[in-house]
């Protein structure tokens, strides 16, 4: 009998250590799921700008393939590729002894006309003075008005050769239409040249890049944020550590029928000539900006159906708020409405918590 009473009160005490060992461990798991810990940030007051990031390349403000606009014999080259020139100046000319030749032909002829139309007129404003005295028959008037009319369209032929002729001397001088650099030369002295010919590249090329030019392609849900005069800044690999600005000049109204986008023309000064026509630019264009706005960590914002909350801290509670958020710049976010700016909120640990759950605070 000892021995079963003996039995039963070892089985009640063994029951009773295991009830209090499993409850305390429970004890343990509960503490541990209601203080979750967390990392809190706070408000901060600055500046916020809204930027679309995009690439393209560089092309000159200007661009011309120097040719003659008549064929010809390549005589002089003046300049060479990376020289600068002005505006006007004669760059190279085709073998022109035959058109000077053609020149004083046509102005010697032109000489003549204008004499024979001189006599001529001469000759017409008499008989007409005759002809109002009656003095003169009509054939005779008749023969005066046919041979004032032959001087006067002789005079026309021969001021339309001379015309031909010079503008033939004038073309055969290639001068530079704008100041800019040598970037191209395809023909050497002595060279025919037929500009008229497909795949002409003509004798030398010209650029200007005092400022450049940039081609981007936006979306359509891009396209209203884009305006004519929005400030950018562009880099190149060139120089790396640099920024230069610039700003769109123009926005195509028209969107690409392949594509579906929208060119946008961005212009640059560059009058120290860093930027060279080719170059791979990455641009920014600045769309939006926010002066001295409140601004929180976009680590803290959680969606939900739709809406962005936060988590704030009050006592070691965490409280779900309700926010409104503005533009966004990286990690950072405008805060428009929903927290107070002394009130703290959770940027670490947010995904372990509930409304109303217990936190613990640890240092950053």
């Amino acid at each position: 009998m000892n021995a079963i009473k003996q039995f039963l009160l070892m089985m009640i005490m063994m029951s009773l250590i295991i009830s209090g060992c499993s409850k305390n461990e429970n004890d343990t798991n509960d503490k541990n799921l209601e203080s979750v810990p967390v990392e809190l940030g706070s408000l901060e007051c600055g500046n916020l700008e809204e930027t679309l990031s995009l690439t393209g390349n560089i092309q000159p403000w200007k661009k011309i393939n120097v040719a003659p606009s008549v064929p010809g014999t390549v005589d002089r080259i003046y300049v060479d590729r990376g020289d600068r020139v002005r505006q006007g100046q004669l760059l190279a000319e085709l073998d022109t002894r035959a058109t000077k030749l053609r020149l004083e032909q046509a102005k010697a002829g032109l000489s003549v006309a204008k004499a024979a139309y001189e006599d001529a007129s001469r000759n017409w404003d008499r008989i007409k003075e005759l002809h109002e005295k009656g003095t003169v028959s009509p054939q005779q008037f008749e023969k005066m008005q046919v041979g004032f009319k032959a001087g006067q369209a002789q005079l026309e032929q021969a001021q339309a050769a001379f015309n031909l002729a010079e503008y033939q001397l004038e073309v055969s001088m290639m001068n530079a239409p704008f100041a800019g650099v040598i970037t191209g030369k395809y023909m050497n002295e002595g060279e025919m040249i037929n500009p008229s010919m497909p795949g002409s590249r003509g004798v030398l090329t010209l650029m200007d890049i005092s400022k450049v030019k940039i081609e981007v392609n936006i979306s359509e849900n891009q396209f209203a944020k884009v305006t004519i005069g929005l400030p950018v800044s562009v880099t190149v690999d060139a120089y790396p550590d640099e920024k230069f600005d610039g700003e769109v000049s123009i926005v195509n109204e028209a969107a690409d029928p392949m594509s579906r986008t929208f060119a946008v023309e961005i212009t640059v000064p560059n009058s120290d000539e860093k930027l060279k026509a080719g170059m791979f630019a990455r641009v920014e264009i600045m769309t939006e900006k926010r002066i001295s706005v409140w601004i929180l960590s976009v680590d803290a914002v959680f969606a939900e159906q739709g809406n962005d909350y936060v988590y704030v801290v009050n006592e070691n509670q965490a409280a779900r708020r309700l926010v409104k958020l503005g533009l966004h710049q990286g990690e950072q976010v405008e805060l428009i409405s929903g927290l107070d700016e002394s009130e703290q909120f959770v940027i670490v640990g947010k995904e372990m918590l509930k409304d109303g759950a217990t936190v613990t605070v640890q240092s950053r």
